[in-house]
């Protein structure tokens, strides 16, 4: 009679020999599958890990992962910094010696400098997109998350096969791992700068600008707190919109269906689509700014300027039907025209009759040219959005064009706003030192040139939208800029020359960067390339 099989060992967990084959299998691995929240879903993407094995065997091993600070996962493990990691790895090519080890824990974006350099130096050894960026000096462009694990199985296939149980190391929560409510506090803006667009909003706070500089053009005062209010009620008026958008365009499958959304430029702000907010809570968000923008535009009329509620109600209405149903302008091919006048004409004649109780020659005269950059924002941005816009019959002028017809648009569409811009100072309708908006001629031409070589290359597109974001907005303050120089008298003003000084500055500063990262991007493809 043969005596009963022994049951396997118990599970090897938290000895010394479970931290022994976790740690070289940590040192070992070059890819890991890393699953991070996205609402109710679960995403799923690879990366390389870089290993950080403390001196005390008893310590707890840290994960490091790295990947471009514009990269939504970023901003997605941030939000929701519970992460499971996957890693996987066949020493000799067999599958009997196989392994995989399985690690659930927290993530959090490093920001500490020497733990920065740490997170670099292990996530070198697997990462070519690292070593690319640390030859060429450019590491500033990377963000590097620490996981931090609660949870660790390492198993070996042929093993499991023969019964032996995995190798197991669990690690109590501590304190510090939990985040303060500081620190909650700053993901949930972080998700809110997002839901917003933050960075779209110079549109609006540019078209105040020039409608406060053109209206002391034509008076030689400010009223500096309605300024103020203005600008307050024409940032939310476009949060609310941008919004509204987001949320027709979940439901018309426009952002859902896009698969080369760029963050923070095209396809939306992507906040439903990440997990990272819900309906009912954009719902709410429009809600509460449609009700400030509109709670100051009583005020203004209240004070003595009805006709401002005019300007408000036209701006929500167009912004509203922008791709609301029935309308949908967007789907009628008229959505960069009705952005351009809600955004352009609308904002800055109604920010100049807040200030004067009218609309001046020289404010309308001034959103002309701003206008037209509105629209060739909105129509930059359409290069990326257009097979997914298509497939939802969202007739933008880009889809209406076809991408190589609408690259060779976008310079004219560009050189049209400099021309009249140019036609509107020699008839006298604008001061000679309105040619200062002219500024943004120099970062449209270098879109024009990516855009014409990569228009149908959504990722290597990205430069232009960057320049013509920058473009408008360094146009418009420099028109701005020129504006109040002519109501001041022109000459040498030491205040007006130093703006200018810090305008021209910034652009410069905003050039390089963007060249920067272009040359990063290219770089980082090819190393890719080379490292496959």
């Amino acid at each position: 009679m043969t005596s009963p099989a022994s049951p396997p060992a118990a599970p090897d967990r938290n000895s010394d020999e479970a931290r022994a084959r976790i740690r070289e299998a940590l040192l070992t691995a070059t890819k890991v599958a890393v699953g991070t929240h996205a609402g109710e879903e679960v995403r799923v993407r690879m990366m390389h890990p870089g290993a950080w094995i403390p001196d005390d065997p008893a310590a707890r091993p840290l994960v490091y992962l790295a990947s471009m600070k514009t990269d939504p996962k970023i901003r997605e493990m941030s939000a929701r910094p519970e992460v499971a990691l996957l890693l996987h790895e066949s020493p000799t090519g067999e599958e009997h010696t196989s392994w995989e080890m399985e690690i659930t824990g927290r993530a959090e974006v490093v920001r500490d400098a020497d733990e920065r350099s740490r997170a670099k130096l292990a996530t070198m050894r697997t990462s070519s997109i690292v070593q690319y960026l640390d030859s060429t000096n450019q590491i500033d462009l990377l963000a590097f998350v620490r996981v931090t694990p609660r949870f660790m199985k390492h198993r070996v296939f042929g093993e499991i096969v023969a019964g032996r149980p995995p190798s197991i190391l669990e690690f109590a929560e501590a304190g510090h791992d939990r985040p303060g409510d500081l620190a909650l506090l700053q993901r949930k803006l972080g998700v809110w700068k997002e839901t917003v667009r933050w960075a779209s909003l110079t549109v609006s706070a540019a078209s105040v600008a020039v409608g406060v500089a053109a209206s002391f053009a034509a008076t030689g005062a400010v009223h500096w707190g309605w300024a103020v209010l203005t600008l307050i009620a024409a940032v939310s008026l476009q949060a609310c919109t941008n919004i509204k958008n987001d949320l027709d365009d979940q439901l018309s499958g426009a952002d859902d269906l896009n698969r080369t959304p760029i963050l923070g430029l095209t396809g939306g702000s992507r906040v439903l689509q990440r997990g990272l907010s819900t309906r009912p809570d954009l719902l709410v968000a429009a809600l509460a700014f449609g009700v400030v923008s509109a709670g100051i535009g009583l005020y203004f009329a209240l004070a003595g300027r009805p006709a401002v509620i005019l300007f408000g109600l036209a701006g929500l209405a167009i912004g509203w039907i922008y791709t609301g149903a029935p309308v949908r302008l967007a789907n009628r091919g008229l959505g960069e025209l009705a952005v351009a006048v809600a955004f352009g004409v609308g904002m800055i004649c109604g920010a100049a009759y807040v200030q004067t109780g009218a609309v001046p020659g020289i404010a309308l005269a001034a959103s002309i040219p701003v206008s037209l950059l509105v629209a060739l924002i909105l129509f930059i941005n359409g290069f990326q959005d257009a097979a997914s816009d298509a497939q939802v019959s969202k007739r933008t002028m880009v889809v209406r064009l076809g991408l190589e017809r609408a690259s060779r648009f976008y310079p004219l569409l560009a050189g049209s706003a400099a021309l009249a811009l140019i036609v509107l100072v020699l008839l006298g309708a604008l001061p000679m030192l309105a040619l200062l908006g002219l500024a943004g001629v120099p970062l449209f031409a270098r879109a024009t040139r990516v855009v014409r070589r990569h228009y149908n290359q959504p990722m290597e597109l990205v430069p232009a939208n960057a320049f013509t974001v920058v473009g408008h907005l360094a146009s418009s303050l420099a028109l701005s800029v020129g504006l109040v120089w002519s109501g001041l008298g022109g000459g040498m003003q030491p205040a007006v020359l130093a703006v200018a000084a810090a305008g021209l500055a910034a652009l410069l500063y905003y050039n390089r960067s963007i060249g920067r990262l272009a040359a990063a991007f290219y770089g980082v493809r090819d190393a890719v390339t080379r490292g496959a």
